[in-house]
């Protein structure tokens, strides 16, 4: 474990594994994996995280959209460059970028935004 860090870190990528290992062992890794488009022109990670939020709502997973930076530390909300998931987990919250889960720092910073907003950056990029 200690590859993976210490204290918190440990914990979490522990949970995630089990969670992980037990879906894929009981035949819902599709669960845990949101399936999302690769980026385009016309889908960019405001659609990644709005495909993302919709596939967890469908389990009754809850997840939060956050919005900042992943180049800066310490960012200010308007140096918000990106848009990405925390998703609740069995007490836990996990980040999802692109349909995967991830694990960096930067990843458990930035600012919440609601899905009203979320839906209105979807909508303002078409």
């Amino acid at each position: 474990m200690g590859y993976f860090g210490t204290g918190w870190r440990r914990y979490l990528t522990a949970g995630l594994a089990g969670v992980v290992v037990t879906s894929v062992l009981l035949g819902a890794g599709w669960a845990a994996f949101p399936r999302v488009p690769a980026p385009s022109a016309a889908f960019d990670c405001d659609d990644s995280t709005l495909a993302m939020y919709r596939h967890f709502q469908s389990l009754g997973i809850t997840a939060q959209p956050i919005i900042g930076n992943l180049g800066e530390d310490g960012e200010t909300f308007s140096e918000s460059d990106h848009v990405w998931l925390l998703v609740s987990v069995m007490g836990r919250e996990i980040a999802y970028d692109w349909g995967l889960p991830k694990f960096d720092r930067q990843h458990y910073e930035g600012f919440p935004i609601t899905l009203d907003d979320l839906l209105t950056a979807v909508a303002a990029a078409r």
